[in-house]
């Protein structure tokens, strides 16, 4: 173990649900890597107008508070355990109802979460950019 926590061969991640929830399995992949001092990955997928508010400062506040609260409760369990900052968050199609990507929408948020992990002086992991 002490092997793998110096030199992390794997990754893992998980997905709050949008809006604002920590699925059990979300929170039981967020505990146990914290327990065994492994790198995970909060990625919220967020949908501007669909699980998220339709304005894009909007769906970036429920995109932060979701990745702020895996964050936190990682750090409830191992303070100082690493964690990267996701995002895979865009705006919802509205014809077809389905993620838009390739959009100006998600470069925008993309360039927002980056300052979002600027700020907080975490790795992040950013979809589509």
């Amino acid at each position: 173990m002490d092997e793998l926590r110096k030199r992390q061969t794997v990754s893992f991640g998980t997905c709050p649900v949008s809006p604002l929830r920590l699925s059990r399995e979300s929170t039981e992949v967020i505990i146990e890597c914290a327990r065994l001092g492994l790198s995970d990955t909060i990625l919220s997928m967020a949908m501007a107008g669909a699980t998220a508010p339709v304005s894009l400062a909007g769906t970036l506040v429920v995109h932060n508070a979701e990745v702020l609260s895996g964050l936190v409760l990682a750090q409830l369990v191992e303070p100082g355990v690493p964690v990267v900052y996701g995002s895979s968050t865009t705006a919802m199609d509205l014809r077809s109802g389905t993620a838009a990507v390739g959009t100006p929408e998600l470069a925008l948020i993309g360039i927002a979460v980056a300052q979002l992990t600027h700020r907080y002086r975490l790795p992040g992991l950013i979809a589509g950019l």
